[in-house]
């Protein structure tokens, strides 16, 4: 999973912002976060006991005081920020929904 790999990397420089689409099936956030995308610091010390494997992340997080464990499935991640880079991700299988019902263009040709 390319997402699980550039998250490793990033996570291990310091905290990252998350950019997640609270829209997609299988998030967890608190109600009032839920239909947008929100940002979600994390890191060793805004989230010590967080968790990401193949399938997502799991960050128990703090609301105004209120404990709530966070679950974001990498299909709901578009992007990933850090101090070192910023990565952007197209929604899953947006190029596939592009691509469809449309002709393929022609190859272009040197014209002199």
């Amino acid at each position: 999973m390319v997402k699980l790999t550039i998250f490793n990397v990033l996570y291990k420089e310091g905290d990252v912002n998350l950019v997640v689409d609270t829209n997609i099936e299988g998030v967890s956030v608190p109600p009032y976060l839920s239909g947008k995308l929100v940002n979600f610091i994390v890191g060793t010390k805004p989230t010590p006991h967080l968790e990401a494997n193949e399938n997502g992340i799991v960050a128990p997080m703090r609301f105004g005081g209120n404990k709530f464990v966070c679950y974001f499935p990498w299909p709901s991640v578009r992007a990933m920020i850090s101090h070192q880079a910023v990565v952007n991700f197209p929604p899953e299988g947006e190029k596939e929904r592009e691509n469809k019902g449309k002709k393929s263009t022609p190859p272009l040709k040197l014209v002199k």
